[in-house]
């Protein structure tokens, strides 16, 4: 028997609420499948944004009224909380054409499996999707996969696939994708991942980061602060898209000398001409890795303060003859001497530093000769104005 609502009243009263014409919460109120059969023909809906329908046993029916409804064509946020929409509540989504503008798309506990991951994927009609909530279903691996290579998610940021009995296998398929260039939340707890499958998803946002903020010439690239560990040392290292970079920034990140080492292996870093490392955690070993870099001899500008370098790394920097393009060294706050920062003025390779200054014994000998022209000046004014004296008193007489 199908069950009688106000549901002009239950707008009104769902408007008051909220305070705000764009927005309904339905989630407190008595709703069923009948219910959304009554909302989706109303005129009062048009002009909202946000709709929340949760915790109701709401079932494929109400995805389907929502699917084929002209009302909602200012839809940007659909909440389902908490019902039993299932494969075929995805299916008559996925084929609508009705919710062109939504950005916000959260289905979690809705009992969700692999095809519903597939319809949703095959979709064309989900371009401006950016977030999607699908915790606490069963996508599996096998539904990832399918997420994996969706052509229309392009614009999706966030994706919330917690407690979905996922494994490194899902994790790994994600990483290789190509189709989510700006997707970079990615929410897979309570799943079966090991160290191998969250490294994979650590690579796969290192990538879209990388695609994300490279300058449209390819040479400038800042990282910093972003939480960057060795592992995305490692996709760096090995993107070819840097071939033509020559600004690195990654200061305020978590790098260590392993990572300083994969960088310094890179044969796609090799035009890099100014390299900002400050506070990492790269230490002696990874300063001397940099030092001793084939692909990084055309460094000019090197800033690594506060990484726990010693005079250790600055007598490695002393010693070996390389670092021949290198015009500035910012090292301040690590735990070097005085002592050995005037060892970097004395090697012949690095006389080209322009920064740290040092007093170099050229520079000391030029000095003393400036000022010994400057005594023989003196001198020769000295015994001109004694010759000028000596003809004025002469004509005087």
């Amino acid at each position: 028997m199908k069950k009688y609502y106000n549901i002009e009243g239950m707008i009104r009263n769902g408007f008051k609420l909220s305070r705000d014409y764009q927005t309904l919460d339905f989630s407190y109120a008595r709703f069923g499948d009948d219910a959304m059969q009554e909302l989706v023909k109303s005129r009062s809906i048009k002009q909202v944004r946000r709709l929340t329908i949760s915790g109701k046993k709401l079932t494929a029916l109400s995805a389907q009224a929502l699917a084929k409804s002209d009302r909602l064509p200012n839809l940007e946020s659909l909440k389902l909380y908490k019902n039993k929409i299932g494969d075929e509540g995805m299916k008559y989504f996925a084929e609508s054409d009705k919710l062109s503008h939504l950005k916000s798309f959260r289905l979690a506990w809705n009992e969700i499996g692999p095809e519903g991951a597939k319809h949703l994927a095959e979709s064309s009609h989900f371009e401006g999707l950016t977030s999607l909530v699908l915790s606490e279903n069963r996508i599996g691996d096998e539904g990832l996969k399918y997420l994996a290579e969706a052509k229309s998610l392009t614009s999706l940021e966030i994706m919330d696939l917690r407690k979905n009995q996922i494994t490194d296998e899902g994790a790994k398929a994600l990483a290789k994708s190509k189709c989510l260039p700006k997707l970079q939340t990615i929410d897979l707890s309570d799943n079966a991942l090991t160290e191998n499958g969250l490294n994979a998803l650590a690579e796969f946002k290192i990538f879209n980061l990388i695609r994300a903020r490279l300058g449209e010439e390819g040479t400038k690239l800042d990282l910093s602060n972003l939480n960057i560990g060795d592992v995305e040392c490692k996709c760096i290292a090995e993107c070819e898209e840097l071939k033509d970079l020559t600004h690195l920034y990654l200061e305020l990140n978590k790098i260590t000398a392993k990572g300083i080492e994969l960088l310094a292996g890179s044969e796609y870093l090799k035009n890099l001409t100014s390299l900002t490392l400050d506070r990492n955690k790269i230490g002696d070993e990874g300063f001397i890795h940099i030092i001793k870099s084939e692909a990084l001899q055309n460094l000019q500008v090197l800033m690594v303060e506060n990484n726990g370098i010693t005079d250790e790394g600055l007598k490695a920097l002393c010693e070996e003859e390389c670092m021949k393009n290198l015009l500035r060294l910012y090292i301040e706050e690590n735990e070097t001497t005085e002592e050995g920062l005037d060892l970097l003025a004395e090697p012949g390779h690095l006389q080209q530093l322009e920064y740290p200054e040092f007093e170099r014994e050229e520079e000391i000998e030029e000095e003393e000769e400036e000022e010994e022209e400057l005594e023989d000046v003196e001198d020769i004014e000295e015994i001109e104005e004694e010759e000028d004296l000596g003809e004025t008193e002469y004509e005087n007489q």
